[in-house]
């Protein structure tokens, strides 16, 4: 929904351990922006979007979505079938947890491959003009918004949501650490990531290139005022003294 989403003050949401489900229906918001609803209907999440916006910091223009089906079989294997369903032995607030879990990190995953790809986008013609023509012709204040937005993505990624290491919650019910694993697997979150890492260096390398280039345009551009205004100082001595 958005970067971020302030959970604070959030009405009639508790956190994960005092949730007390009747049926299958649950709502789970993630401080990185992401809100997960298992069994809601149309009404009910436009409702509960209505009511996260106004805690959403900078929503996104278009959220990005993404769906998948829970399959309850008592007594089954926990994993996910052939065509994509996920399979839950019960529908317990910890395995929907875990399960919002690997979502809302392919949802942000998602996201971020796209914002990465208009990133490359907008590199593309400024590395091609440097091939080119042997120079980038660009403000310094568009490369810092380069390489902004590759820290942003960066700290979104490692950081806020953590996509590199294993939810809090396996630590208090380890016998769910397979579940994550075969659901990890099946939304590729570990090769992902590492994909996004190798794209934000590429963009990083790319983005301190042009910097240097700005930089160094720039100090060229100092040392040649530097020496117009020696010679103005001398020409102006020589007039003083009458030559």
């Amino acid at each position: 929904m958005g970067t971020r989403i302030d959970t604070r003050h959030l009405p009639r949401f508790v956190e994960p351990g005092d949730l007390q489900l009747s049926g299958t229906g649950a709502a789970f918001v993630f401080r990185y922006g992401v809100l997960v609803l298992f069994g809601a209907s149309a009404e009910l999440e436009a409702e509960l979007v209505a009511e996260l916006m106004e805690h959403v910091i900078e929503p996104a223009s278009s959220p990005e979505l993404e769906t998948a089906s829970i399959e309850i079989r008592a007594g089954g294997d926990e994993n996910v079938s052939a065509n994509g369903h996920i399979r839950l032995r019960e529908a317990t607030p910890e395995r929907l947890l875990l399960t919002a879990t690997v979502l809302a990190r392919s949802v942000v995953l998602a996201r971020d491959e796209s914002r990465i790809a208009e990133v490359f986008d907008r590199l593309e013609p400024l590395v091609n003009d440097l091939r080119t023509n042997g120079r980038a012709r660009l403000p310094i204040k568009r490369v810092m918004q380069h390489i902004g937005g590759v820290l942003a993505t960066r700290h979104r990624v490692v950081g806020r949501a953590q996509i590199g290491e294993k939810p809090d919650l396996l630590w208090d019910h380890p016998e769910l650490d397979r579940l994550y694993g075969r659901l990890e697997a099946e939304f590729e979150l570990g090769d992902r990531a590492r994909a996004i890492e190798r794209k934000l260096e590429v963009i990083g390398d790319a983005a301190d290139v042009l910097l240097n280039l700005v930089m160094d345009k720039r100090s060229f551009r100092l040392e040649v005022a530097v020496v117009a205004l020696i010679a103005f100082e001398v020409v102006v001595s020589l007039l003083a003294f009458g030559y």
